[in-house]
């Protein structure tokens, strides 16, 4: 399971040019938009579904999805793919004449299946991003694809993938925006309504770790974060805002995890 910054992001796309075997899944707090121009045979594994398909793709994961894309074609030695990672303030910046807000309320993902004279006009915008020297450039190249992207395939080759009923993206999502309570399992699977067994074995099952393993992983990436960025916060603050009662006990886990004190880590940074 492979997590990004617990922050997230405004935009960021990257770019990949080899053959992709993902054996574990990944989580973010973005969204994303996976462009893959090729017509090669691929496996994505959304919310724990399945899917096998041999056509350009674009799919779009909502934020704390649980999703891995692989290649599937044993003759393959390298393929393209684009990735755009994008949040709230990215989406709400546009109008929604260009970016539909409905696109971004499902909670599970979508997947747009492309005609190779589809997948090669986006691919002539999207490698656009190249040249771009601003974050206001590449919002313009995002823009456009997306824009593109829904004028030119049509709702009949636009599947959702995922299960709707997925309650594990939202306990994952509850979690990380709730760092700053306290948040106790038991009470956490009443929420969800789920038994306090049943939720322990569907989160490691889905994720890998246990719901304890995560949150400690959210609380020490909010801490990384809080003390790279914000210099003059005192600890004190920076406890709270992980969800310690007291700075003793933040200093005490933030050493038991990372093998540095904070003052360390902070004047290293």
């Amino acid at each position: 399971m492979r997590f990004l910054s617990a922050k997230g992001v405004d935009l960021k796309i990257d770019y990949f040019n080899e053959l992709s075997i993902m054996p574990h899944a990944h989580i973010h707090p973005e969204y994303e938009f996976y462009f893959c121009p090729e017509a090669i045979g691929q496996v994505s594994v959304i919310n724990g579904v399945e899917y096998r398909y041999k056509h350009a793709a674009v799919i779009l994961s909502a934020p704390y999805t649980i999703h891995s894309m692989s290649c599937d074609d044993k003759d393959a030695t390298s393929y393209e793919r684009y990735v755009f990672y994008f949040g709230e303030k990215t989406v709400s910046a546009f109008d929604k004449r260009l970016l539909p807000s409905e696109l971004f309320e499902t909670n599970v993902g979508l997947l747009y299946e492309l005609t190779d004279s589809e997948a090669k006009e986006l691919y002539g915008i999207v490698t656009l991003y190249r040249d771009c020297k601003s974050i206001a450039e590449s919002e313009l190249v995002f823009a456009l694809f997306v824009k593109r992207l829904i004028a030119i395939c049509p709702p009949e080759r636009i599947s959702k993938v995922g299960s709707p009923s997925f309650y594990i993206q939202d306990v994952l999502r509850y979690v990380s925006e709730n760092l700053g309570s306290k948040i106790d399992v038991g009470e956490m699977s009443k929420r969800f309504a789920v038994s306090r067994s049943k939720l322990d074995r569907d989160f490691k099952r889905f994720t890998g770790m246990t719901v304890h393993s995560y949150l400690d992983m959210c609380r020490v990436n909010q801490a990384k974060y809080l003390l790279d960025s914000e210099s003059d916060m005192p600890m004190s603050e920076i406890a709270l805002a992980c969800g310690f009662e007291s700075e003793s006990c933040f200093f005490h886990f933030f050493k038991r995890v990372t093998g540095k004190n904070t003052s360390e880590y902070r004047r290293k940074k």
